[in-house]
């Protein structure tokens, strides 16, 4: 089980897999390089096949760390599975305010 995190253009990126618990971490890590090169990005879902509460973090983390760097990112292609999560964690507000969408 593996997910992959990768640039589709600049300042876009795109995962794919499973975004939970045993992928999430090395999917930190691939963004983490990746988003360092970019003021803003645009991060597409579209690609993911599960998501866990792990994955929720992950797209809260994304937020927060561009905005303490100074910069923006946008999470398109929101999964049903994580937009639920997110209702039921009362943060989907936080992923649709930080310009997040389906």
């Amino acid at each position: 089980m593996s997910a992959g995190f990768e640039s589709v253009g600049e300042g876009r990126y795109r995962v794919s897999g499973p975004l939970v618990f045993g992928t999430v971490p090395a999917v930190w890590r691939q963004s983490r390089e990746a988003l360092q090169q970019a003021t803003d990005a645009v991060i597409d879902l579209a690609g993911v096949t599960e998501v866990d509460s792990a994955g929720l973090a992950l797209a809260i983390e994304w937020l927060r760390w561009a905005k303490s760097h100074g910069g923006k990112i946008s999470i398109t292609g929101l999964p049903e599975g994580l937009a639920a999560l997110a209702r039921i964690s009362e943060v989907d507000d936080f992923l649709v305010e930080s310009g997040s969408h389906g």
